[in-house]
């Protein structure tokens, strides 16, 4: 995938509910890990729009096998298979460009409002939220989950 923003005809294929939904799951992952092991690196996005997470393995193939979310849990209990995991999702937030990743930050990292966000990026609330389905078709293509979003 390019750097660009996703074209509308694609953009329509796509139930936004559906892709933030798995979203979601995958940032609930996050505080479950958090809540269980409070020292565990995760994949942050930096001031300057850079993904980082410190203990990044490299992985052959970025699709997550099952995002069911208690099977995530079940599976992250491995120290290995976490690191693969959170590696995997490090991989899919890099195909991200800086507006689609300052866009997906402040919406599932910080938690802002539509009107928060738009006064933050100065786009009105429609190009915000053709960036951010764009975001998120992107970040589920490259975990391989997009398949489940279609309209």
């Amino acid at each position: 995938m390019n750097n660009t923003l996703l074209g509308k005809d694609e953009l329509s294929l796509y139930d936004y509910v559906k892709l933030r939904n798995i979203i979601l799951d995958i940032f609930k992952l996050f505080k479950y890990l958090k809540r269980t092991d409070d020292k565990i690196a995760l994949p942050k996005i930096t001031q300057d729009y850079r993904v980082r997470y410190e203990q990044f393995i490299p992985v052959n193939n970025s699709v997550v096998e099952n995002c069911v979310l208690r099977n995530m849990m079940l599976e992250t209990k491995l120290e290995n298979k976490r690191r693969r995991l959170l590696s995997k999702i490090t991989i899919a937030l890099r195909k991200l460009n800086n507006l689609e990743m300052q866009v997906f930050d402040l919406t599932f990292y910080k938690c802002k409002s539509e009107d928060e966000i738009t006064e933050i990026i100065n786009y009105g609330i429609d190009k915000l939220r053709e960036i951010r389905k764009s975001a998120c078709i992107k970040f589920l293509s490259a975990l391989g989950l997009d398949d489940r979003c279609f309209k």
